[in-house]
């Protein structure tokens, strides 16, 4: 299947946010980053889990950062904080998000500062689109969807935001897992959410015109015509920890390696491409639904088109206990099968198809030692 679509794929990161700790020599509260040049506004309080909030303003007096830090709790006779003296969690400011280059700037920012980045607390990625890659309209796959004319495979608790008219209804938005969910997935209409809101991100609506979707970012508008553009979002949290390769479903690639959940991943537009072909397979997968057919002889129904040339797919991200149950199936697996070759080898053994065997034996065993040793784990760290 061809993608429809003949713009450029729009992609990137509406939130970013981490948690570090603090230098113990370093005065991270408000004035403190106000003696080293920052001009920042507090808040009177701060969260449930931190006791102090402000947000530090660019040289034109925009947000670019917000810190939260000090965490409540850690005198001597609480024992009911996770936290430790030093963690504290920053987010770059929506708007920044959308500069070319989000994750240089919030790793400069860090680097300054000399903070220590514990792990991404959360990352929300996304693709703006006004057809899919299938050349289906939006808005009348969420009403089939809706309408369980389409059937989500994998993560199914949803939730839904619309209008009811007396001629018909119009569904906003869906989005699927909850609040402990190591992904959350939402679709909606963006255009509609930027007219709701007073449009007070106008970088959005630029976006879109340099992506060649608008020429007219007042109206939202293309040769006069009103665009709806939607958006596919995933909000990944702070329990993720790695991307393993698990191989596409036509293949047969028995090799297993991982990648970090790091900053570096979601460096640059080739990445969060990356993330999205991988993350949409499993958490945006959809069956065409006929009753009294098992949902796995029901025809798939695909909206997103990725090509080989264009991402690197057959991974699956994982939270800590999920890598490692995967990592442990995956080596299972080969080691029966290793056993078998060499079962097979042994009957044939002085026959020139006991050689052949040997070979697959001998490739097969560097997998495995490959597997155990972990070798392709990838250090995501960019500091």
């Amino acid at each position: 299947m061809q993608r429809r679509e003949t713009r450029e794929r729009l992609v990137g990161i509406d939130w970013l946010e981490l948690f570090v700790s603090e230098r113990g020599d370093i005065d991270y509260s408000a004035n403190g980053f106000r003696a080293r040049g920052w001009e920042v506004i507090e808040r009177d309080y701060g969260t449930k889990t931190m006791a102090e909030m402000f947000v530090l303003l660019d040289s034109k007096g925009y947000p670019f950062i917000e810190v939260r830090r000090a965490p409540r709790g850690l005198d001597a006779l609480s024992k009911k904080t996770i936290y430790q003296q030093g963690d504290s969690y920053i987010r770059l400011s929506n708007m920044y998000c959308y500069d070319q280059d989000p994750v240089g700037l919030v790793c400069e920012f860090v680097k300054r500062e000399r903070y220590t980045i514990k792990k991404i607390y959360r990352i929300d990625i996304y693709t703006d689109f006004e057809i899919f890659d299938s050349g289906d309209k939006p808005s009348k796959v969420v009403r089939r969807i809706v309408n369980h004319t389409y059937s989500k495979i994998n993560q199914c608790h949803r939730r839904t935001s619309g209008t009811d008219t007396w001629t018909e209804c119009f569904d906003n938005w869906l989005s699927w897992g909850n609040k402990g969910s190591m992904v959350n997935t939402k679709i909606y209409d963006k255009t509609k959410e930027l007219h709701d809101t007073g449009n007070h991100k106008p970088y959005i609506v630029e976006n879109w015109r340099r992506a060649g979707y608008i020429d007219d970012v007042v109206n939202i508008s293309r040769n006069g015509t009103s665009v709806q553009m939607w958006r596919l979002e995933f909000s990944i949290k702070g329990n993720a920890k790695e991307w393993i390769y698990i191989g596409k479903e036509d293949s047969d690639d028995g090799y297993m390696h991982t990648l970090e959940h790091s900053l570096a991943l979601y460096s640059t537009k080739q990445g969060v491409t990356n993330a999205l072909a991988n993350l949409i397979p499993y958490y945006f997968r959809f069956k065409i639904y006929e009753e009294g057919k098992r949902k796995s002889n029901c025809q798939d129904k695909t909206l997103f088109i990725f090509d080989d040339a264009e991402v690197e797919q057959g991974y699956r991200l994982q939270n800590q206990s999920d890598a490692g149950r995967v990592r442990a199936v995956k080596m299972e697996d080969d080691i029966i099968a290793l056993n078998h070759l060499v079962k097979a080898k042994m009957k044939l053994y002085g026959s020139e198809y006991a050689n052949q065997l040997g070979d697959m034996i001998n490739e097969l065993s560097h997998k495995v030692d490959q597997k155990s040793l972990k070798i392709f784990d990838t250090d995501g760290d960019i500091f």
